[in-house]
């Protein structure tokens, strides 16, 4: 139970510090919103089919940089995000 409690400290400790590089120590929901694909995609980095992929904050970041440049997030609508998103959860569950 400790070993959880750890691996689980660690994961949101990633997430939080990822975020917090993301908006420039301005962890508020207004900026979260402004930035919410990064989110995501902070997220995407973080864990991936209930599987912990990095714990790095920084090593984070170059891969949402790195996504970010490649995917023109800004020009999908939410639904079309949310749909591809769907899409991957239902293929990453039928593997």
């Amino acid at each position: 139970m400790h070993r959880l409690k750890k691996i689980i400290f660690s994961v949101l400790n990633c997430l939080y510090d990822s975020v917090s590089m993301m908006l420039r120590k301005n962890v508020e929901k207004r900026q979260m919103f402004k930035q919410l694909d990064g989110v995501y995609l902070a997220i995407d980095e973080i864990c991936d089919g209930g599987i912990i992929m990095e714990v790095e904050p920084q090593c984070v970041m170059d891969k949402v940089a790195i996504r970010n440049d490649d995917i023109p997030l800004t020009e999908q609508t939410v639904a079309q995000v949310f749909q591809s998103a769907k899409e991957q959860i239902k293929w990453s569950l039928l593997k």
